[in-house]
């Protein structure tokens, strides 16, 4: 009973300790109005703490009447990071009145973060250490950062350290990066490490360089790890490339492995040079080929960046420099820039440091272009096919102008052009061979892959079908490029592909099975031209066997109940880079010359909307839109553009990206308003900051629900370039309860402005019983020749297979998985 008294006590007060401890982990914070009662329950933690350290201080050995009084008086005003320390100062060895009285000094002069003073608790906490080593450790321990710490104390709970072996370590560990401190902390928490063995390897770990590092920590984290191993790979980790050693990290992050597979990947695969892995490469049996195929294909995000990255001249963050901007760098500066390229592309230009600046400037656009096509050069085959299985996070360009030469040619080279001997080599288990086939297929760049023989063009299909069918998510990627293969294929073949799909159907009843049949009857219904004689017979009787499927069921719109309050709202964001500049410029030039008026927009201002701030915005609107998308960027202000149509008002709001914290803030009220459109506009890399991330954190911390997201059905204009994967993971993101626009391929301005303006003028002027084919049919006009072939429209088969598979997953109590996709930052 006494337990779970004291363990009712403790939940009470733990809200009250996790607040107090964020105050006290930045107590130079500004203050933020707090109200009376959660005032009151901090004053009476206060109170708790002061009596807690006084009990501890009036232990000290040989305390007067009078300096217990000074502790009454001076513990008290004490803040709460400065008791906890103090409490644990008055516990050691050989502490006096005079000592605590230097400490409470020292610790109203000082402030300590909760971090440091959990590091400080766990250093004083060792057997060895006395008071005046306790005292001498809080100036170094004060200097110590956020990771460092963490480190320190992963440090501490090792066997055999002592309060002489710690000490030394305060200073090394505080002036290491935090790549290398996260490395620490689990080369440390390895079972059986000891003090003796992690001094032989700290001298490797320092040295490792940003990726080598974060290869170090999983590495670390391998199942089973030990001491011995560990210590003899950072050794090998040190001389990794940065992309070998980024692909290390993602494999040793397959809980499947051994430390002994671990340890041979990276001696037999990882530390050897590309020509030497190539060879290696072919050598794996068909469970290793797969085990790294996986690894790659999560390691790519890094070279996709990369080369799309190098698209143009870019800042670290990948922020396009402007010709005007780059005019106005210093020779110095042009220099640096030059400097970030590989040796390999700098030397091909060795002209640049003797360059007049304009040279300078074309010669880095023209390096810069050179590195990459180097970048994918330098990949392994394997690499590049992984690497090209994830097409849709590919630009365009990044796709069809820089990998698939270097994949041509290398197939070519190794299998004398021949696709299905290619596949068969490098991805006998057909991890991605679907992925692959599906990736080409939307870039509209299969056909300079594909055999025109049937035969092989059948065995390839095999191949696909087994890759693509394993899961729901294979097949709703499948699902989307199917009209593109449909097209490349033989008869023949195709009808073999129509058989292995309907055979899939008939294995049992699972969702899979489900969503093959509605691919299947849809095309039937929709494109029937796309199939033959006999594939229409293969479909007809498969939907006899298991019953057609209501389709209309799942292209149902909310329009009645958006209309109903007499407004239809919407925000558009852009990022503040030459193209979000670019695409807020378009997209209200046709709003104003549609008749819409631009006025401040005060639901989605972060800031106050003062009077003053109200009329310096009127006055930056007749300044020209550029300059109101930079003061947009500056003064965290959003403006709106206003109609009314058929009786509704229209409001179009523009909010332009400046930190997580406000984006947070604009989509919690997007959300908890109700309002029915979320555009994202600009490149498709800034999407995860703009709404992958901030919504994630919003629902991780309770601030937006599944409840608030179920709510409404909303929808969601996806303007940059895109792909099934992206589409699947926003759908999730927002619990099933959203219909979307989204590109497979390029977002376009001219498709993008003129639809999200359309799509409110229709449902204004239309009955509320018209369906997502009407809203097709009324801006089909956007989509003429091939502008559209790409876009993904709601009410399409992706958008329906997606609520069948969200109705199905509800039903079986399994819809929150996958919900959050956490995308490179």
């Amino acid at each position: 009973m006494t337990f779970r008294r004291n363990n009712r006590r403790a939940l009470r007060l733990l809200p009250l300790v996790a607040a107090l401890a964020l105050l006290a982990a930045n107590p130079d914070a500004p203050a933020r109005a707090a109200s009376p009662a959660a005032s009151q329950a901090s004053a009476q933690l206060n109170l708790t703490s002061a009596d807690q350290t006084m009990a501890i201080y009036q232990e000290i050995p040989g305390l007067t009447s009078q300096q217990i009084e000074y502790g009454r008086s001076a513990i008290p005003r004490m803040n709460y990071n400065a008791q906890r320390i103090f409490r644990k100062i008055c516990g050691l060895q050989g502490v006096t009145f005079e000592g605590a009285r230097a400490a409470i000094d020292l610790l109203n002069r000082e402030r300590f973060t909760y971090e440091q003073v959990q590091t400080f608790e766990a250093f004083a906490g060792l057997s060895t250490v006395d008071v005046k080593q306790a005292m001498n450790s809080l100036a170094t321990i004060k200097e110590m950062g956020f990771e460092a710490s963490r480190s320190f104390r992963a440090y501490l709970g090792m066997q055999g350290v002592t309060a002489t072996t710690a000490m030394p370590m305060i200073s090394l560990l505080n002036n290491m990066d935090d790549y290398n401190n996260r490395a620490a902390q689990s080369y440390f928490a390895i079972k059986g490490m000891r003090v003796d063995l992690a001094q032989k390897g700290m001298p490797s770990l320092m040295r490792l360089k940003n990726n080598q590092a974060r290869a170090a920590e999983t590495f670390a984290k391998v199942p089973g790890m030990d001491p011995e191993t560990m210590i003899d790979g950072l050794g090998l980790l040190q001389k990794l490339y940065q992309d070998d050693a980024w692909n290390a990290r993602c494999l040793f992050t397959n809980k499947s492995l051994s430390p002994r597979e671990a340890w041979n990947w990276l001696v037999s695969y990882f530390a050897l040079p590309t020509n030497i892995q190539e060879a290696q490469y072919d050598k794996l049996d068909s469970r290793q080929k797969a085990v790294l195929l996986g690894a790659l294909y999560e390691a790519g995000e890094e070279i996709v960046w990369k080369i799309n990255n190098l698209h143009a001249v870019t800042d670290a963050n990948g922020y396009e420099i402007s010709d005007s901007t780059l005019n106005s760098y210093s020779m110095q500066q042009l220099q640096a820039k030059f400097n970030e390229l590989t040796p390999s592309v700098r030397e091909r230009y060795s002209g640049f440091a003797g360059a007049s600046k304009g040279q300078a400037i074309s010669m880095l656009k023209q390096a810069t272009s050179a590195a990459r096509m180097q970048t994918a050069r330098d990949l392994t085959v394997a690499n590049a096919y992984a690497v090209m299985a994830q097409g849709s996070e590919l630009y365009d360009s990044s796709f069809r102008e820089i990998m698939v030469p270097v994949l041509q040619a290398r197939i070519a080279s190794r299998n004398q052009g021949d696709l299905l001997a290619f596949l068969k080599s490098i991805d006998p288990g057909n991890r991605l061979v679907s992925d692959f086939i599906s990736s080409c297929a939307q870039k509209g760049k299969l056909t300079v892959f594909f055999p025109s023989d049937t035969g092989k063009q059948k065995e390839i299909i095999s191949l696909v079908a087994a890759s693509a069918f394993r899961d729901e998510d294979s097949i709703l990627l499948f699902s989307a490029t199917l009209s593109h293969l449909l097209k490349v294929l033989t008869p023949e073949a195709r009808t073999h592909l129509i058989t292995l799909m309907v055979q899939a159907t008939e294995v049992d009843d699972s969702a899979s099975a489900k969503l093959l049949t509605v691919v299947l009857q849809y095309y039937l219904q929709t494109y029937p031209e796309l199939l033959g004689p006999a594939d229409r017979t293969l479909i007809s009787r498969l939907i006899v066997r298991r019953g057609a499927v209501n389709l209309e069921r799942y292209q149902v719109t909310p329009f009645a109940e958006w209309k109903r309050d007499g407004r239809l709202g919407s925000v558009s964001m852009f990022h503040p880079d030459d193209d979000g500049r670019q695409s807020f410029i378009s997209n209200a030039n046709l709003l104003l010359n549609s008749g819409y008026r631009l006025v401040p927009s005060q639901q989605y201002t972060v800031a106050s909307l003062t009077p003053s701030l109200q009329q310096d915005i009127q006055q930056m609107t007749g300044a020209g839109l550029a300059r109101l998308f930079q003061a947009m960027r500056e003064r965290h202000f959003a403006v709106a553009f206003v109609k009314q149509v058929g009786g509704v008002n229209i409001v179009h709001t523009q909010f332009v990206y400046s930190d997580m914290e406000n984006q947070m803030e604009m989509l919690r009220r997007f959300i908890q308003s109700g309002d029915e459109m979320l555009a994202q506009r600009g490149h498709s890399y800034w999407r995860s900051e703009q709404i992958i991330e901030p919504l994630t954190k919003l629902i991780e911390e309770g601030q937006v629900s599944e409840a608030d997201l179920r709510r409404k059905q909303r929808f969601l204009s996806l303007g940059s370039c895109g792909g099934v994967k992206v589409y699947t993971n926003l759908t999730r993101l927002f619990a099933g309860s959203v219909d979307i626009l989204a590109t497979i391929g390029t977002g376009l301005a001219m498709i993008n402005d003129p639809y999200n303006k359309m799509f409110f003028e229709i449902i204004a002027s239309n009955p509320t019983t018209i369906t997502w084919k009407t809203v097709a049919q009324q801006t089909s006009s956007i989509f003429q020749g091939d502008r559209g072939q790409d876009y993904l429209l709601p009410g399409s088969l992706t958008a329906i297979l997606h609520k069948i598979l969200d109705e199905t997953q509800q039903a079986s109590g399994t819809a929150g998985r996958n919900r959050f996709d956490r995308s490179r930052n």
